[in-house]
């Protein structure tokens, strides 16, 4: 590190000690440590700005990286409502082709048995299983929604989450440019 700086500084300069060998290549360190913090100042201060302003680019990125992972898993919570909306219709689907079945299956016997399908017991039993069938739907239904809704919720508290991550590493950066500006000014 002080071969660095002692190099540095006989480029600006500072680096006339460094003729000896040995102990003074130490001494040119110092020397041209000495030289950097002296005469060096506009040096000083480039390398503090350089270093000041990467920190701040470096801080802009890491939080507009992270509000893009917040846009992603909300993008990924609406497919899942997509998704959701698709399983309820396929669930309520095969809930109608059920009773279709059962009813079909129910006609089949009590006409077999001789019985009228127009009242009595046949008709009971079909006004029974459609309703059966009517509540499970609705059930589903109202599940189906509140998942849905889930989803949603998911999704705008993620887009929530990336557009505060992004005011808050807009305001840092704005916080770090300030104490640079700061220090450099003083």
């Amino acid at each position: 590190m002080q071969m660095a700086v002692a190099a540095f500084s006989s480029l600006l300069g500072g680096g006339g000690a460094a003729a000896g060998a040995g102990a003074g290549a130490a001494a040119a360190g110092a020397a041209g440590g000495a030289a950097i913090a002296g005469l060096g100042s506009p040096a000083a201060m480039i390398l503090q700005g350089i270093a000041g302003a990467t920190s701040i680019l470096s801080g802009l990125a890491a939080s507009n990286s992270q509000a893009d992972a917040y846009e992603m898993k909300a993008a990924d919570a609406d497919f899942a409502e997509v998704d959701e909306r698709s399983q309820g219709m396929a669930r309520t689907t095969a809930l109608k082709k059920e009773l279709a079945a059962a009813l079909g299956e129910n006609d089949v016997k009590f006409a077999a048995a001789g019985i009228d399908l127009s009242g009595g017991v046949a008709e009971d039993t079909r006004q029974n299983l459609e309703s059966d069938s009517a509540q499970e739907i609705s059930i589903d239904r109202a599940d189906t929604s509140a998942r849905m809704g889930l989803h949603r919720s998911r999704a705008a508290g993620y887009r929530s989450l990336a557009k505060s991550t992004r005011k808050a590493g807009r305001l840092a950066a704005f916080a770090q440019g300030a104490n640079l500006g700061l220090k450099l000014a003083s």
